[in-house]
């Protein structure tokens, strides 16, 4: 068994919970009527799924990981899967140094970063 790609993985599904079933109904709230703007609200809220099945797809890797051996090059997966999240955690960061405002509030307030990091880091631990 491989505990760092197991604690991932649970990570990785409570997060794929809250994030498509809280979230997605906090996304609701800001639903536009009809008009040219429900356009890229619409093309949001698929992004925000896009975002679910992404936590979703990578906690079944790593728990498949960390509880079988059917995956091969498991080190190779890690490795992609920890890059990804560490991808994902310095794009969320300079999103919220360049676009949001009171900066050290909004790094707490908008701690998604930290989520992606410690992902990342639990897969190279992994690997």
């Amino acid at each position: 068994m491989n505990l760092w790609a197991v604690v991932a993985g649970v990570l990785s599904l409570v997060a794929f919970g809250v994030h498509a079933v809280v979230g997605g109904r906090e996304f609701r709230l800001f639903e536009p009527a009809p008009r040219p703007t429900r356009t890229a609200w619409v093309q949001a809220l698929a992004g925000w799924h896009w975002v679910s099945v992404t936590l979703l797809a990578a906690a079944v890797l790593f728990l498949l990981i960390g509880v079988s051996e059917v995956v091969p090059a498991e080190a190779a997966v890690l490795r992609a899967l920890g890059g990804y999240f560490a991808l994902c955690g310095a794009a969320w960061g300079v999103t919220v140094a360049l676009v949001g405002g009171g900066i050290p509030r909004r790094f707490l307030v908008l701690g998604q970063w930290l989520f992606c990091f410690l992902i990342a880091a639990l897969a190279f631990l992994a690997a």
